[in-house]
């Protein structure tokens, strides 16, 4: 799934692990990304991508030192073309549903793990069958030296089209002094913000999202296209607003650094003249983002 989707879910994980303020953990977001027109490598015309985001998490205390949070995720790329040839196949629209569990257990000595389990569907939905489903997994472990430093690891895993895809990922929290901090958990995001008076934060932020889709589509139908990867790497400057009580507007600004869209058989091989490396872009971003209210 695309790493977006649970990207409020894995800062929920986190930030318990680490003892974080609660508001780290986002109740609801709803955000959108727009991408100017870029040319099309290998074939004539241009391409626009416009996407769309929404989430929801319920955290939900098991034991004093146990948290179930269940979620919904829902991601949409909205693409439009613009002089392409006739015999071009326009694939509009692609969307993927999401929903997962994950688990947080508080350990002595300043340690916790967490681990995340998600399952949905991803496609064009001209068609429903086994081939949308998708899975994914995050386990973690961290450790919190101080107040104002925490280390922790694991993997991200997915499984799409019969392949099992491991990666492993490493999370870094640091609070040189109030207001500042240094957040990364790679490979999904790397983070640097300052936050004025709790009400104004600002920075900078690089990040790599990509989602897998199967494509039913009865123009292609009885080729060997079964399946489409769109990756996207943006980096940028961020600015946040606290709107009203634990309610932010948050944004971003900045360029793609990488873009690619991948055209695969069913056995995830690529089709011939399937790769195109898109030009990057300039990159606008907005979210709503509801977290839960700061403790004292």
């Amino acid at each position: 799934m695309r790493w977006r989707i649970g990207l409020a879910t894995i800062l929920g994980v986190v930030a318990w692990a680490s003892n974080a303020p609660a508001q780290s953990i986002e109740l609801a977001s709803i955000g959108s990304q727009y991408m100017p027109s870029a040319d099309l490598r290998g074939v004539p015309g241009k391409v626009q991508v416009a996407s769309y985001d929404v989430a929801l998490n319920a955290p939900i205390p098991v034991a004093e030192k146990t948290f179930i949070i269940p979620g919904l995720g829902y991601h949409a790329d909205s693409v439009s073309y613009s002089g392409t040839a006739p015999e071009f196949v326009q694939l509009r629209a692609f969307q993927s549903i999401e929903a997962s569990a994950l688990v947080v257990q508080m350990l002595p000595d300043s340690w916790s793990i967490a681990a995340r389990l998600a399952t949905g569907l991803a496609g064009d939905f001209q068609a429903v069958d086994a081939g949308l489903l998708r899975a994914s997994a995050v386990a973690t472990a961290t450790h919190s030296f101080s107040k104002r430093f925490t280390l922790g690891g694991g993997a991200i895993t997915s499984f799409s089209f019969g392949t099992f895809l491991p990666l492993p990922a490493v999370f870094v929290d640091w609070k040189p002094f109030d207001g500042f901090e240094v957040e990364s958990f790679l490979p999904a995001f790397a983070k640097v913000h300052y936050t004025v008076l709790t009400r104004v934060r600002f920075g900078i932020s690089g990040d790599f999202n990509g989602n897998e889709y199967a494509v039913r589509d009865p123009r292609v139908a009885g080729s060997d296209f079964d399946n489409l990867a769109y990756s996207v790497g943006t980096a940028g400057v961020t600015l946040g607003v606290r709107l009203f009580s634990s309610v932010w507007l948050n944004g971003l600004a900045g360029h793609s650094f990488f873009r690619r869209i991948d055209r695969r058989d069913a056995s995830r091989d690529l089709v011939p003249g399937g790769r195109d490396d898109i030009p990057n872009v300039p990159v606008i971003r907005a979210a709503l983002v509801w977290k839960i209210p700061e403790r004292d």
